[in-house]
């Protein structure tokens, strides 16, 4: 027997552990995102035969778009036990997560077709630039806080539009990834990529680029209005699709991983 339907409190544990099986996440991490983040009323599940089969997180979120704040949800953790995979249970998912709201979905996707599949759009794309590092550099770094990422976050994307940071996605963020911070612009790196970088002016720009260059950092990646995309060269970079939502009329909106 198939059941579909919102979390109820008493399956905290059960999803604390699918989430675990699935993603093989520390352990650390995931109860700090249980504490802060859970919300039953938020989860959609589907249980077989009484066993916790998939569930996702579909949690509460905004974007600025036009200068005007509005509601959204962030769908994290889509997970369906490997017992379980290809009965279309994840699909079942995102159509009551959509069915049950009346603002957009949005997300970052693992399978990028197969969200599409399900009316999901790519709201965004960010330019990757190959970098040449091996400079000395003589930037000065500054002290990583969630204040000063965000303003440069909003501020680099108010023209576009952008989903909503809070201080616990930033420390999330500044968590999973090294965090470079120089006046007026900033860096996430992973794995010798700059996966997100944004700069306010050109100074900015040149400042992070200088900072990088010393630290086996290979490619970047930014919007195309972004002056770092001027000073590397627009044509030089390649399309990197993010995120994606429900709702076409958020073309243009900046999604990528958060928590």
């Amino acid at each position: 027997m198939m059941e579909v339907r919102r979390s109820r409190g008493a399956e905290r544990d059960e999803l604390y552990e699918l989430w675990a099986r699935v993603f093989d996440e520390d352990r650390a991490w995931l109860r700090r995102f249980f504490t802060l983040r859970y919300s039953p009323e938020d989860i959609f599940i589907a249980r077989i035969d009484g066993v916790l089969a998939s569930a996702l997180h579909a949690l509460p979120a905004s974007y600025v778009q036009g200068g005007r704040e509005r509601p959204c949800s962030y769908i994290v953790g889509a997970a369906t036990d490997e017992a379980f995979r290809r009965q279309g249970l994840m699909g079942q998912l995102l159509h009551l997560a959509a069915a049950s709201s009346e603002h957009p979905i949005t997300l970052f996707p693992a399978v990028r077709s197969f969200y599409e599949a399900h009316g999901y759009t790519t709201t965004s794309r960010l330019l990757s630039f190959p970098l040449r590092g091996g400079k000395e550099s003589h930037t000065p770094l500054l002290p990583v806080e969630g204040e000063a990422l965000d303003r440069i976050y909003r501020t680099a994307n108010a023209e576009s539009g952008y989903l909503v940071r809070d201080e616990a996605a930033w420390e999330f963020l500044t968590g999973g990834y090294e965090t470079v911070l120089v006046e007026d612009a900033y860096a996430f790196i992973s794995e010798g990529k700059a996966t997100e970088a944004f700069a306010l002016n050109t100074e900015g720009a040149e400042r992070l680029i200088d900072a990088l260059s010393p630290m086996a950092v290979g490619s970047l990646q930014s919007s195309a209005h972004s002056p770092l995309s001027a000073l590397l060269g627009e044509q030089n970079g390649v399309p990197t699709p993010m995120g994606m939502s429900t709702h076409p009329a958020m073309a243009g909106v900046y999604i990528a991983e958060q928590y």
